[in-house]
């Protein structure tokens, strides 16, 4: 096909499509088309697979009818906000059961922090008794007989400067 022929058949569809005018009807409007009221597709909407495909899709009810999406969208509306205020309520209880376990992880932290705390105190303190009792027995050697200290250092020539302390139980 050539150029020319070409560009002749463009200008010959660009007249026609200039001289479609649409003018006179402004307003008309065409009625909508509803394949499910159709009654030359009703062989097609009769096939079982079909027809579980337009009940699971909430077109038809389980007895076959239509659905009128229009007379049954305040229903849709209802069921929507119900699902979303259960959504809401859901993640509301869920938000407060991490609390309570946030809480309750915490509470036992404390409580073991606490055991902590207490455990250290009791070494602390056991470990102030021990040493204040081999002060005492240290002054009380030291005191009650400084010679017997000396002999005794004296006696042992090998060495060996060992002191043994010994405590009451």
């Amino acid at each position: 096909m050539s150029k020319k022929s070409k560009a002749k058949k463009e200008a010959l569809m660009k007249q026609r499509e200039e001289g479609f005018d649409l003018n006179s009807i402004p307003h008309a409007k065409l009625k909508e088309y509803s394949a499910l009221h159709d009654p030359n597709m009703r062989h097609y909407f009769e096939n079982p697979n079909v027809q579980r495909l337009l009940y699971q899709s909430g077109q038809i009810d389980r007895h076959g009818r239509v659905i009128n999406l229009e007379k049954n969208k305040s229903k849709l509306q209802i069921l929507d906000r119900e699902f979303r205020d259960a959504e809401r309520l859901e993640q509301r209880r869920l938000k407060e059961e991490m609390e309570m376990r946030y809480r309750v992880q915490r509470k036992r932290f404390q409580q073991l922090e606490d055991a902590q705390k207490q455990d250290l105190m009791t070494k602390l303190k056991a470990d102030r008794e021990l040493s204040k009792e081999i002060l005492s027995t240290i002054r009380s050697t030291a005191t009650a007989s400084p010679s017997r200290a000396l002999s005794r250092s004296s006696n042992n020539k090998s060495g060996d400067r060992s002191m043994f302390f010994v405590t009451e139980g």
